[in-house]
């Protein structure tokens, strides 16, 4: 999922807007207000893009049976997480060709469904993995407009009616290694900010950071990148001095940007490693001290102080190590001082993020099952997803604890790939068909 800008000339060319009438199966809705509140989970990852939540009323058990309030089927499948602005729930999917791509809303009271948008049709085949699929990237909210990229077919705005503002086609993400895309929007004031890490190819999309006018959806800056593939999401991090940085993962290691220009600050390189183990799609964690990276593929780990300016490889990583045989798809989580990373097979591992010590690695199940969806932080507990819809409740500290499994679904594999959500003390999850709301029954 960077040096300088892009040229005029070269942005005409590579960076295209269109714009399109909106789609069908609309009901009319009205826009909640602009401020983001207690009852918001904006963006991947929630407030802070850490996983991180305050809400003390979410329930910690739940079944199919039991502390579900909803349960809600969903037109098509798709890994990206539910985005939730007050009684609205906004979701991307894609059908199984991924020839449509579809924006979804849904009523967070009773799970109705209020509009399906056709954000694109007729896209021509485009390879991808049976882990990411044609709909991983989530949507990004500001409370008025809703927006969500789909790859080669475009970056998306759309009111809370569903009628579409804006479209913009940035040319071809198809990757040599046909993983599709996954990197999510981002926003910043008045911009959006999309990752457009891919391989370069036949009217490739630019290797680059691309901010656009959220408004218009006209291009503001662009800062070439030129890493090839990859996946991860931008986030805002307090950095050296306080100031604050767009940050973010890539294949060649971890990059600082001025969120409203997109000019490069820092840069901070993994030093190990084969091409192949470059993928860096996990996002960045940190302890207001220090930034914790993983490289994603069976490669490098860092920790990386604070950065301030200018190529800081050498002066500011703290402690590094390799995570083989580990491959790890989801994004990890920092808590109390301690990192936990689950790998793809569901091993979790915990670091103490101040030594950089290893404190254990075990395994949270006994099943085939893999972790694709990124934990969260509830009531001081931590959640993994896992992707036969069982989420695992660990107690953080030094030493390993299970204090609770619950399951949702069949136990069908690569069902739950969409990171969870809370909001208004309920917790979303989504599987490749239905949408659940979990929370005390009032």
């Amino acid at each position: 999922m960077f040096r300088r800008c892009l040229a005029p000339a070269c942005l005409t060319v590579l960076l295209l807007v269109a714009f399109f009438p909106a789609g069908n199966e609309r009901a009319a809705v009205s826009a909640p207000g602009p401020k983001a509140g207690p009852a918001q989970w904006a963006q991947w990852r929630g407030p802070g893009g850490q996983g991180h939540s305050d809400d003390k009323a979410v329930p910690l058990k739940w079944s199919e049976t039991e502390n579900v309030v909803w349960k809600t089927p969903l037109p098509a499948g798709g890994q990206s997480t539910p985005i939730v602005w007050g009684d609205r729930i906004f979701l991307t999917a894609a059908n199984e060709r991924g020839s449509e791509r579809y924006v979804v809303c849904v009523r967070a009271g009773d799970g109705k469904l209020l509009w399906k948008e056709t954000a694109a049709k007729d896209v021509a085949f485009e390879a991808t993995h049976a882990w990411n699929g044609y709909a991983s990237a989530s949507c990004v909210t500001d409370g008025a407009h809703v927006y969500a990229f789909f790859g080669t077919a475009g970056l998306f705005c759309y009111d809370f009616e569903g009628k579409q503002a804006w479209k913009h086609e940035f040319g071809s993400f198809a990757n040599m290694g046909g993983w599709n895309t996954a990197a999510s929007p981002f926003l910043f004031e008045d911009l959006v900010i999309q990752n457009c890490d891919n391989d370069r190819g036949p009217k490739s999309a630019p290797q680059a950071l691309v901010a656009l006018d959220k408004k218009t959806g006209k291009v503001r800056w662009a800062t070439p990148r030129n890493q090839g593939r990859g996946f991860s999401t931008p986030r805002l991090v307090t950095v050296a001095g306080g100031r604050v940085d767009l940050v973010l993962n890539g294949p060649l290691g971890l990059w600082g940007y001025d969120p409203r220009t997109g000019k490069e600050r820092w840069h901070c390189r993994r030093t190990a490693g084969k091409d192949m183990m470059r993928f860096g799609e996990p996002m960045p964690v940190d302890d207001g001290e220090r930034l914790f990276v993983l490289s994603g593929r069976p490669g490098p780990w860092q920790i990386v102080k604070m950065p301030g300016s200018g190529d800081v490889t050498g002066t500011h990583v703290v402690h590094r190590g390799q995570r083989n045989p580990h491959r790890d798809v989801s994004s990890p989580i920092l808590w109390e001082g301690k990192a936990y990373v689950v790998d793809r097979d569901s091993r979790l591992t915990c670091f103490d993020v101040k030594s950089g010590k290893e404190l254990y690695t075990k395994p949270l199940t006994n099943r085939t099952s893999k972790s694709l969806a990124s934990p969260i932080a509830v009531r001081g507990k931590l959640l993994f997803l896992l992707d036969d819809g069982t989420t695992v409740v660990v107690e953080p500290g030094a030493k390993f604890e299970i204090v609770g499994r619950n399951r949702l679904g069949r136990g069908k594999t690569l069902d739950f790939g969409a990171s969870p959500a809370v909001a208004n003390g309920r917790l979303y999850l989504r599987s490749q068909a239905h949408l659940y709301c979990i929370g005390e029954k009032e």
